[in-house]
């Protein structure tokens, strides 16, 4: 297989790094907030939103880049677990469930680094052997 087509890799790249970019934004306007600056929940909040779409939208994007871009259909269910663990972070963080939202954010966070990092290796060619850096 030759890999996806490649408007749809960048697809896939660019969104899960606007959602990996969320997902971090999220822990600063968390941290924001616990240091005293109320006004950084409402920031909070809407960020949540805007993190749960992102995370449909890579969802949408690992299915696009699966058909009709021939790329490989393994990033069709981690896309759906972040929005589907997205919406749940959401909902228990509206809902004042905190002990479950802060260990949730954490592997929400987690998860979206390592998707950013498989989305972002994804597409490139090994070096032949005996390439420069290779011990011979």
């Amino acid at each position: 297989m030759a890999g996806p087509r490649p408007w749809t890799l960048w697809l896939f790249r660019i969104a899960v790094t606007v959602q990996a970019l969320l997902v971090f934004a999220q822990a600063v306007t968390a941290g924001r907030f616990l240091s005293g600056s109320y006004g950084a929940l409402g920031a909070h909040g809407n960020g949540a939103v805007a993190a749960t779409v992102a995370a449909l939208a890579v969802t949408a994007a690992a299915v696009l880049m699966w058909r009709p871009g021939g790329g490989p259909a393994r990033f069709i269910a981690p896309g759906a677990l972040l929005a589907v663990l997205s919406a749940a972070e959401m909902a228990l963080g509206f809902g004042r469930v905190l002990t479950v939202h802060v260990p949730l954010g954490v592997l929400l966070t987690v998860g979206s680094a390592g998707l950013l990092v498989q989305a972002w290796r994804l597409g490139r060619v090994p070096a032949p052997a005996g390439a420069a850096g290779e011990a011979l």
